[in-house]
């Protein structure tokens, strides 16, 4: 898969994608995880309203990029669903439809904007950053928001789901090395 890479080759010590070392893909586990947690207890509790859903997945990307020290494999993600999570989520939070031509306006400009945000990233650090790390989320943004809007069971409101996924993914992060 083609990598675009702004700036300075990133040196493999602190873990590409390809070269990950097992150290920094378990912290990236235990952050997904943690994130899952942090969405089934505030979200699921109705501590914050679902609305805010897509933007704590947006940070639980963030932190466990940062936590992972990784060049790509999260940070493309991380800031495309925080800022379409950040923007959804102001837009509701004030009374907006979110069946509404603006809202779609709105999403497709963060969604825009979180891939810039990355590339940015990409240049100013000079990290990794797959086409598909910025691509997937929005490509899956869209499918779930349609599962969403046409009140797809077990999607529909249900971020348990979600959070499931998200754990499973960070269990995935936590195996053992394959190299002996």
């Amino acid at each position: 898969m083609p990598r675009t890479t702004a700036g300075p080759t990133p040196s493999t010590a602190e873990g590409s994608h390809a070269n990950d070392d097992t150290s920094a893909r378990r912290v990236r586990g235990i952050a997904l995880i943690a994130g899952a947690a942090l969405i089934v207890a505030l979200i699921e509790t109705e501590t914050l309203a679902f609305y805010w859903f897509p933007f704590v997945t947006g940070l639980t990307y963030l932190a466990a990029a940062a936590a992972g020290r990784s060049r790509g494999t999260l940070w493309g993600p991380g800031f495309v669903i925080t800022s379409v999570g950040l923007a959804a989520a102001l837009w509701l939070r004030d009374g907006g439809m979110p069946d509404s031509f603006q809202f779609l306006a709105l999403a497709v400009m963060a969604l825009g904007l979180g891939g810039v945000l990355a590339s940015l990233l990409a240049q100013a650090r000079g990290f990794s950053l797959s086409a598909m790390s910025v691509a997937m989320p929005v490509l899956l943004f869209g499918a779930f928001a349609l599962l969403e809007q046409q009140a797809v069971k077990p999607f529909a409101g249900q971020t348990w789901v979600y959070a499931a996924l998200l754990a499973v993914w960070g269990a995935y992060e936590l195996r053992p090395s394959s190299q002996r």
